[in-house]
Formats: C-alpha cells, sequence, structure tokens
C-alpha cells in the first residue's frame, strides 16, 4: 500500500519531571569560557607570528577542539561489528579497477558477422568486448586500451552511450522476481521502486512507502518511513541520495540502510546491525529514507547518455536550488546558465523535486539528515557557501568527525574526512537543513562514482561505518530533547528556544517546538548551555544545562497574567 505524505504521530510519553524555570541569564562580561577562547585567540596571534591572526588561532581553534573532544563511546560497538582495532583513520592498501565507467570504456559498432570473423583471425589477440546492445549494428563495449586495436581497423570509436550498454545485465536483473538478484548490480528508477515495494511488504509493520511528490516528468519520488510504533511521536532521520541522478552508487548505501534496519540479507555483503542500535533507531526514532529524489536524470543516465543525468529534466541541478544562499553572488558557486552543469534554477525552490524534500523537511523537522553522493569521500558539514558564518560552538562539526572516523574508502589516494566543503557551493540541501531547522545534516560523498559493481559492494561496505556512526550519536548524544508545556501540562507548540551560550551569525532561529511540545539541541561534547524558552502568552524561562548523553528535559512555563 502506498500512504500520501502526512505528518505523522501523537503525543509521546513524558520523560522527566518538569524544571522549574531558573534566572540563569548569562552576564554581560566574558565568564570563564568567553576569557578561555579571548586566551586562545591571543595564543593563535603568538604561535602564528608568519601568519595571518586569523590563520593562527584557526589552527588553535582546531588543535584545542580535538584536545577537548571525548573519547567516542560507541567505537566498541563499532569494532565488535567491522573488526577495526580502533577508530580513527583507516587507510587500506586496495584500490578498485576504475572509479568512472568512462575511464574505462568506449564504444564501437558492428555486425555479429565481422566481430566473428575478427575473433576467428585473431585467436586469443583479440580483445575482450561485449554485447552492449543488439541489433544491426549492434552496439559492444571495449576497453579504452584497446580502442587503438578497433581504430586501426576502420572502426569508429564512440566515447559516450546510455549507461545501459555498460550494465546491460539491468535487464536479465529486471526479469527476476527476487530481491537479491536484484541486489547484484546498479538499479534503475523502476528497479528502485520494485524494491522499496517488496521491503513494505515485507515488513508491514515496521515500513510505510510514502509518495512525496513527482518529478518533471511525473515519475513518483518515493520514501520509506520505518520505525516501530507509528502512533508515537518520535525524532525523524531522514537519508537521501540521487539528487544528482547520475549517482548511482548513491541509491545503494540508502538502500543498504533500509536493509540492515529491516534486517534483510538484501546485499551479497549484507552485514547485520548491532541489535541495541537496530532496536534504539526502530522503537525511538523515524526513519525516513529517499532512494532516488532525481528519477528523472536516472532514466536519462541509463538510457540517454551515461554522461548526463546529473540535472532534473529542466536541466536545474537540484542540490543548488534550495533557498539557503541562494544565488549567492559567487558564480563558482553555482551558474545562472541553463547549460551549465551547477545551474541552480529561475528561482530558489523551483523544482517539483526540490519542494517535495522541502514540504517533507517542514512536516518532520528532522533530528538528523544525510545526503548521499559520490564520489569526494567527504563528511561535508553545514555551512557550505562561501561568507556563510557557522554558529558557535559548532556541533556539526564534531558529529562529523565522528562519522567519517570509521569509514573506509578502499582507495589508496583517498580516506574519509569531515571537511566544510570541497569547492565554493550554495543552494544545498544540508544548508537549508540546518539553517531552517538546526537539523544535523551532513552530505556524505562516498568513495567511487561508477565502479564495477564489485568494487561498489566494497564502497557499500565502507560507508557502512560512516552510516552506524552517525546513527550511535543518536543513540549516544551529546543532545538535549526539550518538551515545553503549559502549566496545566498540555504541551506549548512553536515556543522558542534560544542558546544564549552560542553565538549565531545567520539569523538561525531553532530550536522550535513542534506540535506536541518537544525539540531537539545537540550538544558539542562537554558543552554548558545557557539558554531562554519563550512562547507568546507566557512568561520567558531561563536555563542552564549539561548533558553528556541522551538528556530529556521538560519545562512548564508560566502564563501572562491578563
Amino acid at each position: 500500500m502506498i500512504h500520501s505524505f502526512r505528518p505523522a504521530g501523537k503525543a509521546s510519553r513524558e520523560r522527566a519531571a518538569p524544571v522549574a524555570a531558573k534566572n540563569t541569564s548569562p552576564q554581560l562580561i566574558p565568564g570563564p569560557a568567553g576569557i578561555f577562547f579571548v586566551l586562545l585567540f591571543l595564543t593563535g596571534t603568538l604561535l602564528c607570528g608568519s601568519c595571518s591572526t586569523l590563520e593562527g588561532f584557526r589552527t588553535t581553534a582546531q588543535q584545542t577542539a580535538e584536545f577537548l573532544s571525548p573519547p567516542w563511546s560507541c567505537a566498541e560497538s563499532l569494532k565488535t561489528l567491522f573488526g577495526q582495532a580502533s577508530v580513527g583513520p583507516i587507510t587500506t592498501t586496495y584500490e578498485p579497477e576504475y572509479i568512472h565507467w568512462f575511464h574505462e570504456f568506449v564504444f564501437i559498432q558492428a555486425s555479429r558477422a565481422r566481430i566473428k570473423a575478427l575473433k576467428a583471425r585473431y585467436g586469443s589477440r583479440f580483445p575482450d568486448i561485449a554485447l552492449a546492445e543488439q541489433g544491426s549494428p549492434a552496439v559492444y563495449r571495449v576497453r579504452k586500451q584497446d580502442a587503438a586495436f578497433f581504430q586501426d581497423r576502420g572502426f569508429s570509436i564512440q566515447n559516450s552511450g546510455p549507461y545501459l550498454w555498460i550494465d546491460p545485465e539491468l535487464k536479465v536483473r529486471k526479469r527476476s522476481g527476487r530481491l537479491q538478484d536484484w541486489m547484484t548490480g546498479y538499479k534503475d528508477e523502476e528497479l528502485i521502486e520494485r524494491i522499496m515495494r517488496t521491503l513494505s511488504r515485507r515488513h508491514p509493520n515496521l515500513v510505510r512507502l510514502i509518495r512525496l511528490g513527482d518529478s518533471v516528468q511525473n515519475r513518483p519520488i518515493y520514501a520509506l518511513r520505518i520505525a516501530r510504533d507509528f502512533s508515537r511521536q518520535k525524532p525523524s532521520l531522514l537519508f537521501n541520495s540521487g539528487h544528482h541522478g547520475m549517482e548511482v552508487l548513491s541509491v545503494e548505501y540508502s538502500l543498504d540502510l533500509a536493509c540492515m534496519l529491516l534486517d534483510e540479507d538484501c546485499y551479497p555483503n549484507s552485514v547485520r546491525m548491532p541489535p541495541d542500535l537496530r532496536e534504539y533507531i526502530l522503537n525511538e526514532t523515524v526513519v525516513w529514507i529517499v532512494p532516488m529524489v532525481n528519477p528523472d536524470g536516472l532514466h536519462k543516465f541509463w538510457y540517454s547518455n551515461g554522461y548526463l543525468g546529473r540535472k532534473n529534466a529542466n536541466g536545474v541541478d537540484l542540490n543548488r536550488n534550495y533557498p539557503f544562499f541562494w544565488k549567492s553572488g559567487n558564480e563558482m558557486a553555482s551558474s545562472g546558465s541553463s547549460s551549465s552543469y551547477k545551474y541552480r534554477g529561475p528561482e530558489p525552490a523551483s523544482e517539483p523535486e526540490t519542494q517535495a524534500m522541502m514540504q517533507l523537511a517542514r512536516e518532520q523537522r528532522f533530528l538528523f539528515s544525510v545526503s548521499f553522493h559520490t564520489y569526494a569521500t567527504r563528511v561535508l558539514f553545514p555551512y557550505t557557501p562561501d561568507g556563510a558564518a557557522n554558529p558557535y560552538p559548532d556541533p556539526a562539526v564534531f558529529l562529523a568527525r565522528r562519522m567519517a572516523a570509521p569509514g573506509t574508502s578502499y582507495r589508496t589516494t583517498r580516506q574519509y574526512e569531515a571537511a566544510r566543503k570541497l569547492y565554493s557551493v550554495d543552494g544545498t540541501d544540508q544548508d537549508w537543513l540546518y539553517h531552517e531547522f538546526g537539523t544535523m545534516a551532513f552530505i556524505v560523498e562516498g568513495s567511487m562514482s561508477t565502479p564495477s559493481y564489485e568494487d561498489a559492494l566494497k564502497s557499500i561496505s565502507g560507508m557502512r561505518p560512516v552510516i552506524l556512526a552517525g546513527l550511535m550519536t543518536i543513540k549516544e548524544g551529546p543532545r538535549v530533547r526539550f518538551r515545553v508545556e503549559n502549566s496545566d501540562g498540555s504541551p506549548l507548540r512553536h515556543a522558542r528556544i534560544t542558546v544564549l551560550s552560542r553565538t549565531m551569525y545567520e539569523g538561525e532561529n531553532w530550536p522550535v517546538t513542534n506540535e506536541f511540545g518537544e525539540a531537539d539541541l545537540f550538544l558539542v561534547p562537554e558543552e554548558e548551555v545557557i539558554g531562554e524558552i519563550q512562547a507568546p502568552g507566557f512568561e520567558k524561562a531561563r536555563f542552564r544545562l549539561e548533558c553528556s548523553s541522551v538528556c530529556y528535559r521538560r519545562f512548564q512555563l508560566t502564563p501572562i497574567p491578563r
């Protein structure tokens, strides 16, 4: 059954006694933390005599952040699952056969009779080729290293073609009725939908198939909503892939997570999620998985040209189309030209695919989000635009480092790292989510692009620790879950929680309570949070708190006398 998108849930159970409002507003003079960072700034100046003050401060701040970061409590769980000696930069001597299909293959057209004659003439010296498409003439896939052999014999070399010429076995997989057969290669939009329907049908108590909207060419955009007990209000998590339709490996990361949550051995190299983590995520959160945001781009990649499919059917790069810093003025970050591969669209959120994802986010106000891409091998934290200043302190930086540390790239030349950006960019989903809702939102770039599927399975395996590290952080914190109530115990919606002990530079207005009076706030390790809670018609409540795990705090606001 396909469900229409709607906000989920009823009021959640209470977790702790109400906290009495206290007058703990911060002093205007610097406290101990402020004095510490002033001294830190001066230290950066002294340590960097030949560089700018700002560079010295950044270096010292980075060293201090690493010093203050406590041991990661989910390390043992990941070590148990993946057999790692420790959680840290993972190096490997493995190198994939190729990263991009177009670095490895070209095409020729020839009659089958001519190919047969050449094979008979040259015997073992005839290069290995593969039939890409039947016809008259037929299309053959040829290794680039063998292209000269065919050119010397009068063949024209064709450098591009539909990805179906690279992977004609897709047709065979689609004829099968078995999930495990579908998971032995890359997927087009029809096969992705079939997989999602199958998982939904097999696990009716855990999964709902939700149609979020439609693409420009009216292809459906589906989500799997995975949780135990949909009737209870819980924090929502988002995992999506395929903003760029031709990044087919990103789809596998999303589907692999769905299979782990459902305890399905989908892939030839499937593993089980740690049982305690799986139970926590299913019981205490709602996971939304959108494997393909851009189905039109994916269709073009498979059936038109394997070089294309990054943009949607309107020629818009969907990950330049979100409102935050859209058209920032930096033409290196996005382009106003429709012919550019990074065309941002005629206006913010102009595309139906973008609108569908934004509507979902407005309803769910996600606690955490991962947007899978390929292939920079990075965990990118917001904000990415030049000129946008991150909150300080910024928990997104700490989460990104935790996620990147256990990842395995299966490439000798590149390892997983946390970074703010790869290059100038604006209009991304992660930045909009972070700015709008305070979602801990990350773009996670996998380690390969379109390798052989054998190597793709290695990349999937190497991504799992990154995903699980993010989920473990949700389980272990540090994070505060607020519940704000009226004096009679009823929930207060739209109560704003202002973190006075942080500096916000971009007009962020979060967290804000949902209809159940609940909101979440991630913390930097060892952070003391000072803040206030305000709602129309109620007196402000001041608070001061620390949290080293997942903490539940209830506040009752006093109505202003009329």
